[in-house]
């Protein structure tokens, strides 16, 4: 069995996307304070692998087109936004997605020298960088009208928005209780 450059660019593009999505739900449950203390070491060494991993996978997708007869794209359209001559929109805002993931991921190995306040804002990029792979998927994917990656897409966006929510009510709950034991009032 052969596989075309084709599937495999939808190959790696969906298992970059699943990975992606599996990192930030993962992150943001982590960070709820949700997850049992005796789990969060091993909790978070799953949110950074499946991030990397997804990543490294990422460039994957975009470096297989390189080899696409059908299309042939040359390097500067893959890697610099906006520059494709095929889908430059649904194209650039998936590799500002690529971007997106690479710096916060950059800025979580390098913590220590840029900061936990720069890593923290950075961090914030990590939902949009979501939605902006989501809609490169959405938009651009040949089969991303059916059934299955309708509810794919459909089913990751919702239980990212729980855990977000989860992780809002959580903290915000957690606030509201280190001000009482202070002393204030609700």
């Amino acid at each position: 069995m052969v596989i075309t450059t084709w599937e495999w660019t939808r190959i790696s593009g969906l298992t970059s996307f699943c990975l992606l999505f599996l990192s930030i739900f993962a992150g943001l449950l982590h960070s709820s304070g949700l997850i049992p203390l005796k789990w969060k070491g091993s909790w978070n060494l799953f949110h950074q692998f499946t991030g990397w991993i997804g990543f490294l996978i990422i460039i994957f997708h975009g470096t297989v087109l390189l080899f696409d007869s059908y299309v042939s794209y040359h390097w500067y359209e893959v890697f610099i936004p906006f520059y494709s001559d095929e889908h430059r929109l649904l194209n650039g805002i998936g590799t500002v997605a690529l971007y997106g993931v690479f710096l916060i991921l950059l800025s979580s190995d390098m913590m220590k020298i840029v900061g936990r306040s720069v890593w923290k804002k950075i961090h914030l990029f990590s939902l949009p960088a979501y939605l902006l792979a989501l809609a490169h998927g959405v938009l651009i994917g040949s089969d991303s009208t059916t059934e299955p990656m309708m509810a794919l897409y459909f089913g990751t966006s919702i239980l990212l928005i729980t855990a977000f929510c989860l992780k809002r009510f959580y903290v915000s709950f957690q606030k509201k209780g280190r001000h009482v034991a202070k002393g204030g009032r609700l």
